[in-house]
């Protein structure tokens, strides 16, 4: 990295803000209220799926070790 690059990097980083988990969790309420039944349905599906198949992973890794 070259000095202008890593003062560019620190620059960025120092103007970045950090939300409150009080704010996120507001910002997701509100994103998911303007969600209708089905999109919240199929949300929900897609979760189940993503969060068998990361149980499946862990199983298969402890099993491994």
């Amino acid at each position: 990295m070259t000095t202008t690059t890593v003062a560019l990097s620190n620059a960025a980083s120092q103007n970045e803000t950090y939300l409150s988990d009080a704010e996120i969790a507001s910002r997701v309420l509100e994103i998911r209220s303007s969600w209708d039944i089905s999109e919240r349905i199929q949300r929900r599906r897609v979760a189940t799926e993503r969060f068998e198949k990361l149980l499946d992973v862990l199983q298969n890794a402890t099993h491994a070790a």
